[in-house]
């Protein structure tokens, strides 16, 4: 009740003020409030009040003084407003408006230590990466533009790059990632989910009848020999498998691929496509079951459809291939985004993937497993594969 009453009194017409004072009145008064909104949002674009609270301060602080944006030859430095704050007003009061949610996340003390910043680093990059790629990379271009560049003063290999970039398009942070601040381990999140899919496989049907290796599995032409550390072969992450049978924790399965004449070792998925499916001992080999031949017209050179039947583990399988795919995905920004944009995995043909990948390996620091799989990942998606491509073999058994 007496809210309404409030309501009524400040939208009833004054009896002792002229309209001409009330403008006044009124416009004196949103001048002071305009001014103090202003002067408010002002006072939070420096980098004293950037770094006011400890999380900054002791982190991503001490990182930024070390980078040439801190010190340079020509005094220009570039704070922290300067990056992630926008210069136009709609933008900015966004920006701002968005920025509250950091305040309750120092409140509550999310990244209150060194420990649980480094736990959440990666999260916060990508966010931040995400944001500055939305927007293509806006604040980057407040100081810096292709157009105002001299490529002659550049370094040859910097110039070179910088150009590509410029043809195709790309924005800043594409490339500079790690330009103010030290990159996150990125690869925390395509392991989190590697265990998400171990456990998943825990969990699989009894009922399935096709499987897909989410990792390297070795394959037994002996049931009694599953769970031992070698086998007749090695089944390769993403491989397809047909489940013929089941034996408690041993299950009888079919690979069914390619093989290159004279590479008899060597199961591919795809004709013509060099895309390893599983590898076998001299024994396992005398144990394909083998097709007609087919001669490649592309590269003319003959295939063959095979097949062999085995035993595997129960373990490390999954149903889902698509969900090895996100995994992939996962890995691949990981591996080769934080340098460089990374090409879409249609970019290539399946074959030059394996030149590209073996151009690039001494700068990612994956194992061998994950190596071969991020491969056959991008091969499969590759502009001629497209994930799902190429002819399939007929069962050869």
């Amino acid at each position: 009740m007496v809210l309404k009453k409030a309501w009524q009194w400040f939208w009833r017409p004054s009896a002792a003020w002229g309209i001409g004072p009330l403008l006044v009145v009124g416009g004196i008064g949103g001048v002071i409030f305009w001014g103090g909104f202003h002067t408010a949002m002002e006072s939070t674009n420096n980098l004293a009040f950037c770094i006011s609270c400890h999380e900054m301060r002791d982190n991503v602080y001490q990182e930024y003084k070390q980078t040439t944006h801190y010190n340079n030859p020509s005094g220009v430095r570039a704070v922290c407003t300067d990056c992630h704050v926008p210069r136009e007003w709609g933008p900015m009061v966004i920006a701002k408006i968005r920025a509250t949610a950091d305040l309750y996340y120092h409140l509550v003390g999310k990244v209150e230590t060194p420990a649980l910043f480094e736990e959440r680093r990666a999260a916060m990059a990508k966010r931040v990466w995400a944001s500055m790629e939305a927007s293509d990379s806006r604040e980057c271009r407040n100081c810096h533009a292709y157009e105002s560049m001299d490529f002659h003063k550049q370094s040859a290999e910097g110039a070179k790059r910088m150009q590509v970039a410029m043809k195709e398009g790309e924005t800043c942070i594409t490339c500079h990632k790690g330009v103010a601040h030290k990159l996150p381990d990125l690869s925390s999140g395509y392991k989190a989910m590697f265990e998400e899919l171990q456990a998943l496989a825990d969990d699989q049907g009894a009922e399935a009848q096709r499987l897909y290796a989410i990792t390297e599995v070795p394959f037994f032409l002996d049931k009694e020999r599953v769970g031992e550390a070698r086998g007749a072969g090695l089944v390769l992450s993403a491989t397809e498998l047909d489940v013929l049978d089941r034996d408690g924790d041993a299950l009888h399965v079919r690979i069914k691929g390619w093989r290159q004449e004279g590479a008899d070792r060597v199961i591919y998925e795809l004709m013509g496509q060099r895309i390893f499916t599983a590898t076998l001992s001299p024994p396992a080999v005398e144990q394909v079951a083998v097709g007609d031949p087919i001669v490649d017209p592309e590269t003319e050179l003959t295939w063959l459809p095979v097949s062999i039947d085995g035993w595997v583990g129960a373990d490390s399988l999954i149903e889902a291939r698509e969900r090895l795919w996100d995994y992939a995905a996962e890995m691949y920004t990981a591996a080769c985004a934080t340098c460089h944009g990374k090409p879409e995995p249609d970019h290539y043909l399946a074959n030059q993937w394996i030149g590209n990948m073996k151009a690039m390996s001494r700068f990612i620091s994956l194992d061998k497993r994950e190596y071969r799989f991020l491969q056959k990942y991008l091969q499969l998606h590759a502009s001629d594969t497209k994930g799902h491509g190429g002819e399939e073999p007929d069962d050869a058994s």
